[in-house]
């Protein structure tokens, strides 16, 4: 997050004078484990996956807030890219409940998180050992929207929730097709398929009074192929204006915060690439 990204201290960033929060990520439960998931491998070793990203977190804010001095905010926002936007989705209601129930403008930015997974559920449960509040909140394959949903359905317009993504995103199409295949690569014919689901994901977006930011122009790496970069919100291009949008990742949430939302971008899933 400090690679230039909202984190950084831009000049002339609407959040230079905030305090920062962060958590890496490294248990490979999006922050909501709190148990050990034993297996055998390819080789027929018996390993153990640590899921304890529940256990770090809530420790860490625990002591966060003993020390930080930041119990009492006017505005927060809990955001996170590719699996920590998942994690942003999921733990976005602990945080606002546990730690800052007072804060007058509330806002969650999910930056780059959307797979379709028929199994969210169980694999909270029964492999992450999440606790039953957060692991009752996927409810269909869609992890992001669902919990989304349930913000929206419990907190109403006292909650501003953003989603953006690029319309091609080279990482997450790659991801899906694993998922839907079990081939972790991706060609043009798998980015279709994201953009697709992209499309397919705005209006219940909406539904749930999500505002989205769809962008492009920015490419997969070095890709020839039209594919599109995942995530933005840590790199230096989240203060720059989309041409087309006319408005930047950090002005649309800026907006967001003072209680202006605002749509960008839709028609570029409809885009022939």
């Amino acid at each position: 997050m400090n690679m230039g990204g909202l984190a950084c201290e831009a000049e002339g960033s609407p959040f230079e004078n905030w305090t920062v929060i962060l958590f890496p990520y490294a248990t490979g439960d999006f922050h909501t484990g709190t148990g050990e998931f034993h297996y055998t491998d390819h080789d027929g070793k018996k390993k153990i996956l640590y899921h304890n990203g529940y256990l770090n977190y809530t420790q860490t804010m625990r002591k966060v807030m003993e020390l930080a001095g930041v119990d009492d905010p006017e505005a927060v926002v809990v955001t996170g890219y590719s699996a920590g936007g998942f994690a942003a989705a999921l733990l976005a209601d602990d945080l606002f409940t546990n730690y800052f129930p007072n804060a007058e403008s509330k806002n969650v930015l999910v930056d780059a998180s959307l797979l379709l997974h028929d199994d969210w559920h169980t694999i909270a449960v029964d492999v992450w050992q999440t606790p039953g509040e957060i692991a009752d909140k996927p409810t269909t394959n869609n992890l992001t929207l669902d919990c989304l949903t349930a913000l929206h359905q419990k907190c109403g317009d006292g909650i501003h929730l953003l989603f953006d993504c690029s319309t091609r995103d080279g990482d997450l199409a790659k991801v899906q097709n694993y998922f839907d295949t079990g081939v972790m690569d991706v060609t043009e014919k798998e980015a279709d398929i994201y953009q697709q689901i992209l499309r397919d994901s705005i209006l219940p977006f909406q539904e749930a009074d999500v505002s989205l930011f769809i962008w492009d122009g920015m490419p997969w790496y070095d890709e020839p192929r039209n594919m599109t970069a995942h995530t933005i919100i840590a790199t230096p291009a989240v203060w720059l204006p989309f041409e087309e949008q006319g408005q930047s990742i950090a002005g649309w949430l800026s907006d967001a915060v003072n209680g202006d939302l605002k749509d960008y971008g839709l028609d570029l899933v409809k885009k022939q690439y």
